[in-house]
């Protein structure tokens, strides 16, 4: 277990049943606790239902519903373990928390403890602060990714090793460790002070560089000119030798601007609500959650309404 626990790069044999920072000694230790404190849905087995057969072919059920959400949220303790553990080893340490376990020396104290070793945990305790800040930007970074990062914190700090993350992840680019160390490598040299806004121009630079990301909206918009430019030369105008006339970019539009912004705020809305989430609102604060609720309706009304336009045929 002295490799990395967190990659998303290798994957290494199934650790042994243990105590580990996240491991089955938790429950026991809260329920020696003088107050019980019930662990959230996700982070233990006990709270993820065992494996069964759906229950038909229509829509969740209720407890369909709830399970896939204990489901993901399972699943998400896998992205965010990393940071979880750097920060209680920095607590840990700073508060030399361990002083009374018999063990005086921390590394020696961790490696008996969990089998992580010196150099892992100095890596996770100056990780997990980059880590939370990127989760709370609604990302989801890897251990291994985060350690890319790891020399633009060093000279620049953790805000500008942030700032490289969430650049090439809004730029539509699939985020992996090696697509980080890539646009690491690659940044002019950054003078010293700068602030997160010079960091993102630099990363931009890079990108633009490269070519362009995977394809978004922006890229169909690009295709659909394209495609006009083609349509627009006529049998007449091509046995006359004389060229089309290229259409304007969609994209140079504000009205398709405002669209696409409109499209983008729906999309994070859309991940921003749940059925279970809407529920437990409805049965926690029923009269506010259903004026909001109904808020939401309308707006959606104003949408489908707005955009119910007769469609060009194709």
């Amino acid at each position: 277990m002295g490799g990395d626990l967190f990659s998303d790069d290798e994957l290494g044999t199934p650790p042994t049943m243990g105590t580990g920072l996240m491991g089955p000694g938790y429950p026991g230790v809260v329920q020696d606790a003088s107050v019980v404190i019930k662990a959230p849905v996700g982070t233990t087995l006990e709270s993820i239902p065992l494996p069964r057969p759906p229950a038909g072919e229509e829509e969740l059920s209720s407890d369909e519903e709830e399970t896939f959400e204990a489901c993901k949220a399972g699943i998400d303790n896998l992205h965010k373990a990393f940071w979880i553990a750097g920060k209680a080893l920095e607590t840990m340490k700073t508060g030399n928390l361990h002083r009374n376990s018999g063990v005086p020396n921390f590394a020696d104290f961790i490696w008996i403890n969990w089998e992580i070793s010196e150099s892992h945990s100095q890596r996770l305790m100056a990780e997990w602060r980059i880590g939370e800040a990127l989760a709370g930007l609604g990302w989801r970074p890897r251990e291994s990714q985060v350690r890319e990062l790891a020399p633009v914190a060093k000279n620049h700090g953790e805000a500008a090793a942030v700032a490289v993350y969430d650049t090439l992840a809004r730029d539509g680019r699939r985020v992996t460790s090696s697509a980080l160390k890539d646009v690491v490598r690659q940044l002019p040299i950054i003078p010293s002070g700068a602030v997160p806004a010079d960091v993102v121009r630099a990363v931009r630079e890079v990108l633009e560089a490269s070519g362009p990301a995977t394809v978004s909206v922006t890229d169909s918009l690009a295709d659909v000119s394209a495609g006009d430019a083609a349509g627009a030369v006529s049998p007449e105008s091509e046995s006359a030798g004389e060229g089309g006339v290229q259409r304007p970019d969609p994209t140079d539009s504000e009205d398709v601007r405002r669209l696409m912004q409109a499209l983008a705020c729906v999309t994070d809305a859309a991940k921003a609500v749940s059925r279970p989430a809407v529920r437990r609102a409805v049965d926690e604060h029923p009269e506010a959650a259903m004026l909001v609720v109904r808020e939401i309706e309308a707006q959606l009304g104003k949408i489908g309404r707005a955009i119910a336009v007769r469609k060009p045929a194709r």
